[in-house]
């Protein structure tokens, strides 16, 4: 099997499938794979960069300096023209493996991606971006949560990839113990980072491969340095260097103010200064020294209690800052092309100043197709935050940076009182809800504070407080004689980590698959609701002749249809509600009784093998709606939810619309969570009082544009839960689908555990028949966070920041 210039095409089970070559009988052209063990200083140019990274040294050993900028990355693209005979394999969920000479490994690379572009001068092309598989495989784990301790190198990173399906390979000496703590919140994939930072070492993640491709082993070298052994040849500029670029940063720091845990400073063992300097170089680079003037900037070691370990440490960090930094990028010719982490030497006698040095390689870009293009980075180091890949970014969530700046200073939190009912009473014997809210800037944070924390004052007609008054929690009834003497406070003592309600990811179950046409009912499931015998009733969109009809299947527990009911000028069904009363099962929905964009809010049974007209008697024709709406009952708590197409969001009681009355008892807008109708395909809804859920993604493999994801929030004091995404945050079992549509997102319960129902259309291929598709179902537990205890504050104070 020829190794060079080809790359092998494996499915989702790294199976080969098919073969890329730059002249067989499937080309690929413009490839480029990158793979670096660190950030170079070309990240890193701007004049006001900040440094403060918020590290956590706290090695027993020695600090290398530029241990803190290491980040492992390995990506790259390439482009196959299609129609030819293995291009269609080349899509977002398989692999290719490639053979690196240099290091004499296989990597697997998932494609993660596919964009196909044409013109009319050429056939289209399929692009595809892919990444390390070692790194997309931790990308969708999250490491056990374990305490602070004192962790050796294996024990950090043998929790780091347990039950990945890696093998770890030790080539380490290293003996340091810095204490490590797991959150059980952070992707392996970005602990990664910061074990390969804590620890200083490079890793190299490779395959075993057998003569017919297949693979048999997954591999991880966790190494001191590298290829530390390799002195690779000279390169010269016009000989085996065909261009250079040096980058240097001109960023000097002279003036250095660390903290360590707590905001702890070096006062104390500094003679009362809570900084350090550098006057040799602030004398060689600062042109105002002599006004005593100084490069200043901060640094962060969280884990360093101890002042007199803050100070050495800052003194080791001011060496790294005190100086211009300089990266070198070179173009090589096909024949120089040292292995990552070799020592060069570089020559160039005609660049100013004259450059004569040697650097460690810390990034290379190859390509097969071009091998002209290839390139190596030496040089120092750039110090940078850890972070997710590019390739794994997501939404950055102002939330937890609102929660967090609440922890940090408590008198920024702004309680926000509402008064849904008014305040105006018609009698002695009603009561008004009251609302409070959290804010911090403008956050909700409201589904960060435990009940406990929305306090609840009177205040006496003399402005003092009435001590014999205690009221706790975000919602609460007011007599006529409170409202107006009522004050509401929050205690961010009661700050949590977690919301409110957050998904298990760690037990996803997957319950089965059906389809593609099973019994009549077409396969492309819009909704399920799971029935308290354990059936299921879904729904599917019927266009018939242009009728707008709704098809409900009832479907047992294995998902086979038992039997089906059409529902005509029903619409599309991507949300509907489910009652249960006395064995007859109730469907709330809509229809337009004459399919004229007027919509009615409706309610009648599952009766099997009807067809049911919009007048037939037993549609019982609740009223009228302002628009196009999709509707949910919730049977814990019976009410309904009315989501409207510009994402408004009533929820009533069932009993008032039954009775006539659209009386909203809570409103909100689910485009203020971070949903766009205009990019994202929004799918279906689910009301769990006081909790609302809704979810979003199409066909097509995820995209940045349009993500597959779930959030919830709670209605009442309308802070936001969550918001998940089910490729980058979850395992799915049996997803590895390209084309996978959200479309159910519903909660039903067992017991008093809540479970979150989520379906999706699915085909293997995109370009695969409608005829294919098949319908996959998952549960996922919802867990509630733990009550927080009780704070003992003492005697209440009169001076509170308070809302009335």
């Amino acid at each position: 099997m020829a190794l060079n210039n080809q790359y092998l095409i494996l499915d989702p089970n790294l199976k080969r499938i098919g073969t890329l070559t730059v002249d067989g009988a499937t080309k690929f052209s413009n490839d480029s794979i990158k793979i670096q063990l660190a950030d170079s200083d070309t990240t890193s140019t701007n004049y006001d960069d900040d440094l403060n990274v918020g590290t956590d040294d706290a090695l027993n050993g020695t600090v290398n300096l530029n241990a803190q900028s290491k980040k492992f990355d390995h990506q790259g693209q390439l482009d196959v023209l299609q129609d030819q005979p293995d291009s269609d394999k080349v899509v977002a969920g398989n692999n290719l493996a490639y053979y690196d000479e240099l290091s004499g490994h296989w990597y697997v690379m998932r494609i993660y991606s596919v964009e196909e572009n044409n013109t009319a001068a050429v056939k289209h092309v399929t692009t595809a971006n892919f990444t390390n598989l070692c790194l997309y495989s931790l990308a969708h784990h999250y490491p056990v949560a374990t305490t602070a301790s004192a962790s050796s190198i294996q024990t950090a990173f043998n929790e780091c990839f347990n039950a990945t399906g890696w093998t770890l390979d030790y080539q380490t000496t290293n003996t340091t113990i810095p204490s490590i703590t797991i959150d059980g919140k952070t992707k392996a994939s970005t602990l990664l980072q910061a074990l390969i930072q804590t620890y200083d070492v490079d890793i190299d993640p490779y395959v075993e491969i057998d003569s017919q491709g297949n693979i048999t082993k997954k591999v991880c070298v966790i190494t001191d340095k590298l290829n530390a052994d390799v002195v690779y040849n000279e390169a010269v500029f016009g000989k085996n260097m065909t261009s250079i670029k040096r980058t240097t940063v001109s960023t000097p720091v002279t003036k250095l103010i660390p903290y360590g845990a707590n905001g702890s400073t070096i006062a104390v063992v500094n003679d009362g200064k809570p900084y350090i300097v550098d006057d040799e170089a602030n004398q060689k680079y600062n042109p105002d020294w002599q006004a005593g003037l100084y490069y200043e900037a901060i640094v962060t070691a969280n884990q360093i209690s101890n002042s007199a370990g803050l100070k050495s440490w800052a003194k080791d960090m001011l060496k790294l800052y005190n100086h211009p930094r300089t990266y070198y990028e070179v173009n090589v010719t096909p024949n120089f092309n040292p292995p990552l982490g070799a020592t060069i030497r570089f020559k160039d006698e005609l660049i100013e100043p004259v450059l004569d040095a040697s650097g460690r390689v810390i990034q290379r870009t190859i390509s097969f197709a071009n091998p002209y293009g290839n390139t190596v980075g030496f040089g120092e180091y750039t110090t940078v935050q850890v972070a997710t890949p590019a390739w794994m970014e997501q939404y950055q969530n102002a939330l937890s940076k609102a929660v967090e700046e609440a922890k940090a200073d408590a008198s920024s939190i702004k309680p926000v009182a509402l008064t849904p009912d008014g305040n105006n009473f018609t009698d002695t014997t009603q009561t008004k809800r009251l609302i409070l809210q959290a804010w911090e800037g403008s956050t909700n944070i409201s589904s960060y504070i435990d009940s406990k924390g929305f306090i609840w004052r009177r205040y006496n007609t003399d402005g003092t407080v009435d001590t014999s008054y205690q009221q706790t929690g975000y919602l609460i009834n007011a007599a006529s004689n409170a409202v107006g003497t009522l004050h509401g406070t929050i205690e961010a003592d009661y700050i949590q980590d977690d919301p409110e309600i957050k998904l298990d990811t760690t037990n996803i179950s997957y319950l089965g698959v059906y389809g593609p046409d099973d019994n009549g009912a077409h396969s492309a499931t819009q909704y399920m609701a799971r029935l308290s015998n354990g059936q299921y009733l879904t729904s599917r969109a019927r266009d018939d002749s242009g009728s707008s009809d709704t098809m409900f299947a009832l479907q047992d527990s294995k998902f086979a249809v038992q039997s089906v009911m059409l529902q005509i000028h029903g619409q599309h069904g991507g949300t509907f509600g489910v009652q249960e009363v006395n064995n007859t099962v109730y469907i709330w929905s809509i229809v337009s009784l004459k399919n004229d964009g007027n919509y009615m809010l409706v309610r009648f049974p599952y009766v099997a093998g009807v067809t049911l007209q919009p007048t037939d008697s037993r549609v019982q024709q609740v009223m009228a709606l302002k628009g196009y709406g999709r509707v949910n009952y919730d049977r814990q708590h019976d009410l309904v939810s009315i989501g409207y197409s510009d994402g408004s969001t009533d929820i009533l009681k069932a009993s008032d619309l039954l009775a006539g009355n659209y009386n909203v008892l809570y409103n909100f807008n689910i485009t203020d969570y971070g949903i766009d109708f205009n990019q994202n395909t929004y799918q279906s809804e689910c009301l769990d009082f006081p909790y609302f859920y809704f979810a979003a993604g199409g066909g097509e493999a995820e995209t940045t544009d349009d993500p597959h994801k779930v959030w919830a929030l709670n209605v009442v004091h309308k802070g936001a839960e969550f918001e998940a995404y089910f490729d980058n945050d979850m395992v799915l079992p049996n997803l590895t689908d390209e084309s996978r549509e959200v479309e159910t997102c519903n909660v039903f319960y067992q017991g008093t555990q809540a479970y979150l129902l989520v379906t999706f259309n699915t085909r293997v291929l995109e370009i695969d028949p409608y005829s294919a598709e098949k319908e996959k179902v998952y549960t996922i537990p919802i867990t509630k966070r733990p009550v927080a205890s009780a704070i003992d504050k003492g005697t209440i104070s009169e001076n509170d920041n308070t809302s009335d």
